[in-house]
C-alpha cells in the first residue's frame, strides 16, 4: 500500500504581488503547485475584517493566472466552521489560501473544527496549503502574535500562542526586514531553541514540498535563525525588561532560488536570477 504524500506548503511574508501588471510570481507558484489537483482553490478570509474586499481581489488574481475554479470561504464565527455547507466547499479542492489579518482569528475560529480537519486531510492527500502574513504565522505549532520588532531581543513584550501545527519545529515572522522584526524572532527562538526561526520578507515565500526541505522564491530574503547550538542565554537570569544575551546561534540569509534542509539544518545555494 503506497504512502500518501503531503502537498506543498507555501508560507508567504506578506504583501505579495497580486495586482494587474505585477509579476505575481508567488501566486503563480500556488497555481503551479495546485495544477495537479482535480478541482479549485479556496481563498480563506477568516483572518481579515476586510473579507468583502480582499476575497474578490484574490479571486480575480488567481483566475487571471489560469485557475478556473476559485471560491472564497469566509468564516466570521466558530460555529460556521461546523456548517456542512462550508465543509462541502472543500470537497475535491486542490488548494487553500489563507489571507493576512489577525492570526488569532485563524486559530480561534477554525482550530480543532471539522473545517480544519478537512483542510488537513486535503493537505495530507497532496493538496496545497498557502498562507500570507497572518496566514503564514498561523501555520507552525507555535506562532508569534505580538511584540515590538524594533528593539533588542527581549521577552517582556513578546506574545506567543499555539498555532495550527501544519509545520512542526518552526516559528514564522512575516514582513520581516520591512518592520525590523529580527529582535522579536531572536527572542522567540531563545525561548525554545528547538524551534527554527523563519523571518520572511514581503513578496517572498518559502515552498516546503516534502516536509524536509524548502526553497525560497520572491524578491526579498528569508532569515533562518537556528538556536540549536546556543551555548548561553540570559533568558532565565535577567528581568523580562532587559535585553537578552544570546551566544552561539546561527543566522542564514537566503534569497530567491536558495534551499534549506530542515533535517540537517543546512542551507544550499540555488540558481539565482541572471545566473546560468
Amino acid at each position: 500500500m503506497s504512502r500518501k504524500t503531503k502537498g506543498p506548503l507555501i508560507i508567504i511574508g506578506g504583501r505579495e504581488e497580486i495586482g494587474d501588471g505585477q509579476n505575481r510570481a508567488i501566486l503563480n507558484e500556488v497555481v503551479r503547485c495546485a495544477a495537479r489537483g482535480k478541482k479549485g482553490l479556496l481563498v480563506v478570509t477568516v483572518a481579515t475584517h476586510l473579507h468583502e474586499e480582499l476575497g474578490p481581489e484574490y479571486v480575480r488574481a488567481f483566475k487571471a493566472l489560469g485557475m478556473h475554479h476559485v471560491d472564497v470561504l469566509d468564516v466570521r464565527t466558530r460555529g460556521q466552521a461546523f456548517d456542512p455547507k462550508n465543509l462541502e466547499m472543500l470537497d475535491g479542492a486542490c488548494a487553500v489560501y489563507f489571507t493576512g489579518g489577525d492570526q488569532l482569528r485563524i486559530t480561534s475560529q477554525i482550530g480543532g473544527t471539522p473545517l480544519f480537519h478537512r483542510m488537513t486531510e486535503l493537505h495530507e492527500s497532496g493538496g496545497v496549503i498557502a498562507g500570507t502574513s497572518a496566514g503564514a504565522a498561523a501555520v507552525p505549532d507555535t506562532m508569534l502574535i505580538s511584540g515590538n520588532g524594533k528593539e533588542s531581543p527581549r521577552v517582556a513584550s513578546l506574545g506567543m500562542a499555539p498555532g495550527l501545527g501544519i509545520l512542526k519545529g518552526v516559528v514564522v515572522d512575516s514582513h520581516f526586514a520591512e518592520r525590523g522584526r529580527l529582535g522579536r524572532l531572536l527572542a522567540a527562538v531563545a525561548q525554545n531553541p528547538a524551534n527554527l526561526g523563519l523571518g520572511i520578507d514581503e513578496n517572498t515565500a518559502v515552498v516546503v514540498e516534502d516536509e524536509r526541505r524548502f526553497r525560497v522564491i520572491g524578491t526579498g530574503a528569508v532569515y533562518v535563525i537556528d538556536g540549536g547550538r546556543i551555548s548561553y542565554s540570559s533568558l532565565s537570569e535577567e528581568t523580562p525588561q532587559h535585553s537578552l544575551s544570546i551566544h552561539d546561534l546561527s543566522l542564514h540569509v537566503l534569497a530567491d532560488g536558495d534551499r534549506y534542509d530542515l533535517t540537517t539544518r543546512r542551507p544550499s545555494r540555488g540558481t539565482h536570477a541572471g545566473e546560468p
